[in-house]
């Protein structure tokens, strides 16, 4: 076999590349949260005029009375404490200005922007959970089959193997690795979003803030929930990676992996001392000894073959049609390969039906 660091280097890259196309997937992700960011900041235009700020609460206070809250987005609850609240001079003048002619308008646009706000970021949500699946299942797909092109290419031997079904990739997809599946976990994302939303719109309300100065704090709860998603969809596409390679080693009977950490300045320490180590397939438990380790994990895996299990695979190559063992060119492609063992297969079948 050829030289092993090589295979290691190959298997790294192909991670990189795998988190790069989780990275382009985000991008499109952030977008929706910015079209979201904007439509709020034109909505609210209007509300928060500059006025003056003598008599509104200081942000510290402001809060302190949202906690008393049941409900720490109501407008209708936060009116009716301040008219039931203490004696307290600034609270008193708040309430004053709010009831006023001057305030209503407003006062019943901000209720419709709260209202509108569950449905944008429902929408959001929506959106998010379909283009994060897309991806999700051309990944498991392609991290399947590159992981059988490269152990073929690494023994050089065109070995059969099955080929991955839907059923099987959205077992993967369906799995709560981490404790709740990623649908739920953007739903979470994106209703926490919300309801912080409408409590900062309620802060910026009663302490004076600006319009420019409230558009900065929105722009800036959105830019953190775009980042989270960014972190679940690259740690989601390392657990898909990691649980297609894991089949595709069952697939070619192999018992071991080693564990590779992508090492740099940003490698975690558990990562870090992982690095290199082997560990048996059937004792492999993610976030012990098999990736992702934490939230932003980039490591992977590579197969050990051993020389009983290459004279498997030799066996598992014999062609009945020839008599001999089909061999993998060394200068095939992925592209190449995957055209005459997957498309190939993928139009036979659809011949016989």
């Amino acid at each position: 076999m050829s030289n092993e660091k090589y295979w290691q280097n190959r298997a790294a890259w192909n991670m990189y590349e795998q988190m790069q196309r989780a990275e382009e997937t985000v991008d499109v992700i952030s977008r929706i949260y910015n079209k979201a960011s904007a439509w709020l900041c034109i909505e609210a235009e209007g509300i928060f005029k500059k006025y003056m700020t003598k008599h509104k609460l200081s942000e510290n206070d402001a809060r302190r009375l949202l906690d008393t809250l049941q409900n720490r987005t109501s407008l209708d609850e936060l009116l009716l404490a301040l008219k039931n609240g203490d004696s307290d001079k600034t609270k008193s003048q708040l309430l004053a200005e709010l009831e006023g002619p001057a305030y209503q308008s407003r006062l019943e646009r901000l209720s419709q922007i709260q209202n509108q706000l569950d449905l944008i970021m429902h929408d959001v949500y929506q959106q998010e959970r379909n283009i994060s699946t897309n991806f999700y299942t051309e990944l498991a797909g392609d991290s399947y089959y590159r992981s059988i092109f490269e152990i073929q290419k690494r023994t050089g031997l065109g070995f059969s193997f099955n080929y991955v079904g839907k059923k099987q990739i959205d077992n993967v997809l369906n799995m709560n690795w981490s404790g709740s599946h990623y649908s739920n976990r953007i739903w979470k994302n994106t209703n926490q979003l919300a309801q912080t939303l409408k409590e900062e719109l309620l802060v910026s309300l009663i302490t004076g803030r600006t319009e420019r100065e409230t558009a900065d704090i929105i722009a800036n709860r959105f830019s953190q929930g775009a980042m989270q998603a960014r972190r679940l969809v690259r740690t989601e596409a390392c657990f898909v990676s990691g649980e297609m390679n894991a089949i595709s080693y069952k697939e070619c009977e192999l018992k071991k992996y080693r564990y590779l950490a992508t090492l740099d300045l940003r490698t975690s320490e558990v990562c870090r001392s992982l690095d290199g180590k082997v560990f048996l397939l059937s004792e492999r438990i993610i976030g012990k000894n098999y990736p992702p380790m934490h939230p932003w994990c980039r490591s992977t895996t590579i197969s050990i073959v051993s020389a009983e299990e290459l004279r498997k695979l030799r066996r598992r190559g014999y062609n009945p049609k020839t008599g001999r063992t089909e061999l993998i060119p060394a200068s095939m492609t992925y592209a190449e390969w995957y055209k005459k063992y997957i498309d190939k297969e993928s139009a036979d079948v659809k011949k016989r039906k």
